[in-house]
């Protein structure tokens, strides 16, 4: 007996005809019994809304309805045999996949991998993995195994490709191998059984609804039910040759079809966002005649849903998205990522480094933890002061020490102790991944002690030595995160890292954000169970890092719906156009290789290949299409279908074949709106026509506007002589920086910086000004004076643990002292001896413009004396890799921008000095040859300017006054052109022409 094949209503939608299809089919009185029938849709989105209308009809004529079991497509054929063996889940599989790869030797499939991925790369097996199981599942689900396919490349001449399928057959042999050995089925071994020992039998009514393509086992099973099987098919009846047997469509009968889309109803626009504003003018234009879920927006490319849910949003209109969060892009997702990245940059038996605990302490909820167990744990009243600002206090810390990895903590209390308590803090979460290290107590830290102490020597046995060591090295955090351990081990270890984070906290329902949270640590948890049900024997021995990286991708793409929103328009993907039912589509992407959908880039399965296996291939898939547009066309009051010319890259787009499978007469004129720039459909106006936007015609300002100076400090009573280059520069920012105090922490340091670079060298040359060898004329005893220094300041700020770039850096460093060393000779071979170095001076009787005293105070690196004149010269160390002379950092185009060494020249009357006084840079560039004394050569009349220019200057501070926001030319230098703006070309500063000032 052939299955029963019933025609639908085709100008009514799906569901409502399939509704009233069981009704008249299964109602009795006041029953509505449904419990024996089975009904099989394409996805669980239409299954969710038929139980929706089912209960809506129901209503109070059959108040008792019970309903049907709803399934999809793909877990439907389990219902029909009996399953002898545990049937693998796709994780199994996987892991199986996997060990099949490993275990067959690497020159039985060199023909088909002449690279095996290594074992240690989870990506790159995944991902074979996962190909061949995708493999592997389409063919057997049309009765194939690989060795058909090479006897068909075979069989027409294609022997290169022949052998690959061989080869891949001997890995396909050994997975059912595996299979066997672990007494598991794989899903579609056992439906290929069922089907060829006639196991499949039902007491129940099944009903396919829009399954209008389906692989040969499926057909094969339904065939030994066919009795209790019914097709429901939204056509004609007088279309009944159009369907083969099943239901499913001729593909020789549709890829022909005249379908006939009305030119009126597409909408031609440019890029993703204009498709969004097509949206959008769309929904306004029906002024309110449809309620929300009349109405669905059509997603033909996924990549487009942000785009359209922001501009619903911007147009005061909610959109909801099938998909409200993947769990890639939780909270607890992001930790773990997070985490295994942190792992994995542990090396040579060293712990994990800086740069990623940087980066992991930064997700809030392990920021929030941390911050708890400072606050529990900390001791130093100094330290514990400072709890609240740790993250600073640790960017701080990675910037002045530039360490690699965790280890002996240098620098001063109490920053010195708060890292160190953030570093074990993240020790602490580790551990929870290592059951051992997480139950018993745990001494191995990598973070050394706060003080290190001399060991006293203790005589021991060679041996007894080296055992000790081992068991060290073995016992630590690192090398314990890195052991090869069963993956179920490190999935409990994953839940209980979330339990630690999130085991305290309280989740409402109502938040997205917790929402997410606790569906990832489900699907986690549920993972973790199904980890503990697979056979040992299929299990992978991971590092920690792996094993995250691995269980993060099984969980990675699974969807977290949204809370239902009964006012939300719905965005619904192409394939479930077909059983929507709402009476308004607008569907955006219509354009060629999304509808309809063609696949050519198969690294295994071609598509010409495809079509010789008899697979699903571009033609099956155009016809599947092509109904399915025929379909939505009929059942629907409006249609509209909007097509860009560009995709995000600005890439050019195709429109969908569909719109052309028309008239033949009309083909030149769809071409013509489609290529031709100048046109643009009459209703691809914008979103403006939502939102109302004022009529001004002026060019918008930014919406951000530079924020107006508040609570403004007094007065200052002193300004330091370097701030002068800065207001000069901007008055705005000088405010920032040095009223307010704002400045940025970088976090991504990996390098001595500039002031870092110049900071380190002065503090040598300090050390040198301040000691005997100041007087020396040996060059070598200054040189070995100079590195020593330099070795014994690097080795406090960087300890032991650092950066290839920081050692070449202070091998930079070296060259240039040791040219330092030559020069020193030489000026004080010439009579200029150090008479001050790093003196700290004021001067305490400047006054403004106006008479308004007011100190300059300022930090001279140094003060050479020349013994035979008795002249002076105050001189300025200069580290930048181009020596600039001090004109040309002082003066642009004859004006002052730069103070510095011209009033140096008064604050050095502190020091009672008499007599000519030079000013100059000592330079220390990259290029050696010009290292040394490099003179500002002002006149006085010069020096007297600056003088009169520092007094209105320093009116200007005392007044605060700001009259411009300057725009850097080098914004990426500059650590407030976020604040100020620098990259918004109409800056929006309303505040700046009433400014009165302090």
């Amino acid at each position: 007996m052939p299955i029963t094949r019933h025609f639908l209503d085709p100008s009514k939608p799906a569901l409502l005809n399939a509704v009233d299809y069981l009704i008249s089919r299964y109602a009795k009185g006041d029953q509505l019994d449904l419990s024996k029938v089975i009904l099989v849709f394409p996805g669980r989105r239409a299954a969710r809304r038929m139980l929706e209308l089912l209960v809506q009809r129901a209503g109070a004529k059959w108040p008792a309805l019970i309903p049907p079991r709803m399934v999809t497509f793909t877990r439907f054929p389990e219902m029909l045999y009996p399953q002898k063996q545990q049937l693998a889940d796709d994780l199994t599989q996987l892991l199986v996949w996997r060990k099949a790869l490993y275990a067959v030797p690497q020159r039985e499939i060199r023909a088909a991998l002449p690279h095996r991925p290594d074992e240690d790369s989870v990506p790159a097996w995944m991902a074979l993995c996962e190909s061949l199981r995708k493999q592997h599942n389409e063919l057997a689900a049309e009765g194939l195994e690989f060795d058909e396919v090479h006897e068909k490349l075979a069989q027409s001449g294609d022997m290169e490709e022949a052998e690959r399928w061989k080869a891949l057959r001997r890995i396909q042999s050994e997975y059912l191998v595996q299979m066997d050995d672990l007494q598991l089925w794989d899903p579609q071994a056992a439906r290929l059984i069922a089907v060829q020992m006639n196991e499949c039998q039902t007491d129940c009514d099944i009903i396919l609804i829009g399954t209008v393509d389906m692989n040969r086992i499926i057909r094969q099973m339904l065939d030994q039910v066919a009795d209790r099987v019914t097709s429901l098919i939204h056509a004609a009846e007088s279309e009944q040759d159009d369907f083969d047997e099943y239901g499913c469509v001729k593909a020789d009968v549709w890829e022909n079809r005249q379908l006939d889309i009305k030119i009126e109803t597409t909408r031609i626009t440019g890029s993703p966002a204009e498709q969004a504003q097509a949206a959008m003018a769309e929904l306004a234009s029906h002024n309110g005649i449809y309620r929300a879920d009349d109405i669905t927006i059509g997603v033909a490319d996924d990549t487009m849903v942000p785009t359209l849910l922001q501009s619903m949003a911007d147009a005061g209109i909610t959109g909801q998205w099938p998909v409200g969060l993947y769990v890639s892009e939780t909270r607890p997702f992001r930790l773990l990522q997070s985490l295994a990245l942190h792992i994995a940059s542990a090396r040579d038996d060293m712990p994990a480094d800086f740069a990623t605990l940087s980066d992991l302490v930064r997700h809030p909820d392990v920021n929030e933890w941390i911050t708890q167990n400072l606050s529990n744990t900390l001791n130093d009243d100094d330290a514990l002061a400072k709890c609240d600002i740790w993250l600073s206090e640790l960017d701080q810390y990675m910037i002045d020490h530039l360490q690699v990895t965790p280890g002996e903590m240098l620098g001063k209390a109490p920053r010195r102790i708060l890292v160190a308590e953030v570093c074990r803090s993240v020790e602490a979460l580790l551990r929870c991944l290592v059951a051992d290290a997480y139950s018993a107590e745990y001494s191995g830290s990598a973070v050394g002690k706060l003080k290190p102490q001399k060991a006293k020597p203790v005589r021991k046995s060679r041996q007894r030595t080296l055992d000790e060591l081992a068991d060290a090295s073995e016992s630590s955090l690192t090398q314990q995160l890195e052991q090869r351990r069963p993956l179920s081990e490190w999935a409990e270890g994953a839940v209980r890292v979330l339990a630690t984070i999130y085991g305290d906290r309280e989740l409402h329902s109502e938040s997205a954000a917790d929402r997410g949270i606790v569906e990832c640590v489900t699907k986690l948890q549920d993972l973790n169970e199904q980890l503990q049900r697979i056979p040992s024997a299929a299990l992978p021995l991971c590092s920690a890092s792996q094993s995250l990286q691995l269980l993060l991708k099984q969980i990675a793409d699974d969807a977290i719906p949204p809370e239902a929103d009964k006012n939300a328009v719905e965005l619904l993907g192409w394939l479930e156009l077909t059983l929507d039912d709402s009476p308004v589509l607008i569907l955006t992407g219509f354009n060629e290789g999304k509808v309809p959908e063609s696949m050519n880039s198969d690294a295994f399965m071609p598509n010409s290949l495809r079509t010789r296996l008899e697979l699903t291939d571009n033609r099956r898939r155009y016809a599947r299409d092509a109904y399915a547009m025929t379909s939505i066309l009929r059942s629907r009051r409006k249609v509209v279908l909007i097509k860009g010319r560009t995709d995000v890259q600005g890439n050019p787009l195709s429109p969908s074949r569909l719109w052309f499978a028309a008239d033949p007469r009309s083909i030149p004129e769809r071409v013509r709106r489609f290529y031709d720039p100048d046109y643009v459909a009459e209703n691809t106006s914008t979103a403006e026509t939502v939102v109302e936007n004022s009529a001004d015609s002026m060019p918008r300002l930014s919406g951000f506007i530079v924020p107006q100076p508040v609570d403004v400090p007094a007065a200052p009573t002193e300004i330091p002589v370097t701030a002068f280059r800065e207001y000069l520069q901007c008055p705005y920012r000088y405010f920032l920086r040095r009223e307010l105090r704002l400045r940025s922490i970088e976090d991504d340091v990996r390098e001595l910086n500039a002031p870092a670079f110049g900071s380190l060298m002065h503090d040598v040359l300090k050390s040198f000004g301040e000691s005997d060898f100041r007087e020396s004329l040996s060059t070598e005893a200054i040189e070995t004076y100079l590195l020593q220094e330099l070795h014994r300041e690097s080795l406090g700020r960087f300890g032991r643990s650092r950066s290839a770039t920081v050692s070449v850096q202070l091998k930079m460093l070296e060259s240039r002292l040791i040219a330092f060393a030559r020069w020193q000779v030489e000026s004080l071979r010439e009579g200029w001896h150090i008479a001050y170095t790093e003196r700290d001076l004021i001067c305490d009787d400047f006054s403004d413009v106006n008479g308004r005293p007011v100190n300059l105070i300022g930090r001279v690196d140094r003060i050479d004396r020349h013994e035979p004149s008795g002249e002076w010269r105050v001189l300025d160390y200069k580290t930048s890799e181009a020596a600039e002379p001090p004109n040309r950092t002082h003066r642009k185009k004859d004006e002052w921008v730069d103070l510095q060494l011209p009033l140096y020249r008064l604050l050095v009357k502190s020091l009672k000095i008499k007599g000519t006084v030079h000013l100059g840079y000592i330079q220390l560039p990259g290029d050696l040859s010009k290292v040394g004394y490099e003179a500002a050569t002002w006149s006085d009349d010069e020096l007297f300017t600056a003088e009169t220019l520092a007094r209105q200057v320093a009116a200007d501070i005392i007044d605060l006054k700001i009259d411009r926001v300057t725009a850097m030319n080098d914004q990426r230098y500059s650590d407030l052109a976020r604040i100020c703006q620098d990259p918004v070309i109409d800056r929006n500063i309303p505040w700046l022409e009433m400014w009165q000032g302090r």
